[in-house]
């Protein structure tokens, strides 16, 4: 399987407002549109704007910048969106609901649990290439005292989606599922170095890495016979 996209150059563009996960708006922020010199600002309008800059200027983008390119002032934004962490955990939400659907729909296309294990590897690892400003954005997290919290925001929604079916897999056969929840993160967090390794090496073909990282993950998890 070739690469598309070099994992340290171009991206594919966000998905279109349209297409893009549904967010939660935070506890006690108030619902509705805010009409800034003519722009409808409300918080998802702002997220996609937010998305747009990060994969057109990288992750490094300031609040500053998102409220500029959106065209409203930062108390706008911080008022719709909030602040740095709350704006990373925003973005981490559509991320990881993006990450989750792709891999079980792969997931679900597979015959034996080594192929979905496969195939769950090959969707994180497409989607984290194909918007890997956004990925590099939301792994970094914010500005937050709490760097647990901040490090898992990704990982804790994909987590709980992946436990899933590892749980309704070994229940189907008489294992423990009680296994799933601590699998389902030491999954990801292998996936994330790897994948953090991988997009900065442009000359490793993502066959490999899938080939080569599902081989270790099978070795330890093997659904079918533990």
């Amino acid at each position: 399987m070739q690469r598309e996209n070099s994992p340290n150059s171009g991206t594919s563009a966000p998905p279109a407002p349209s297409q893009t996960a549904g967010s939660t708006r935070s506890r006690g922020r108030p619902a509705g549109r805010t009409f800034a010199h003519g722009v409808i600002a409300n918080r998802d309008t702002l997220l996609d704007a937010a998305e747009q800059l990060i994969f057109e200027q990288g992750p490094g983008v300031s609040l500053k910048a998102i409220a500029t390119a959106a065209g409203v002032t930062k108390p706008i934004l911080y008022r719709e969106v909030g602040d740095k962490d709350e704006l990373v955990n925003a973005l981490a939400q559509r991320l990881s609901e993006r990450m989750a659907q792709a891999a079980m729909r792969l997931v679900a296309e597979a015959t034996h649990p080594q192929q979905g294990l496969r195939n769950l590897v090959t969707a994180y690892l497409n989607l984290a290439s194909e918007q890997r400003h956004l990925y590099l954005f939301v792994t970094a997290g914010g500005i937050g005292e709490d760097r647990v919290q901040q490090s898992l925001l990704l990982a804790d929604g994909a987590a709980e989606q992946f436990a899933a079916p590892i749980a309704a897999y070994r229940r189907a056969h008489d294992k423990d599922p009680n296994v799933a929840t601590v699998w389902s993160y030491g999954l990801l967090g292998a996936l994330h170095y790897v994948t953090l390794w991988w997009l900065r090496t442009p000359d490793t073909e993502m066959n490999t890495v899938v080939e080569q990282i599902s081989a270790l993950l099978w070795s330890g998890m093997r659904l079918d016979d533990n």
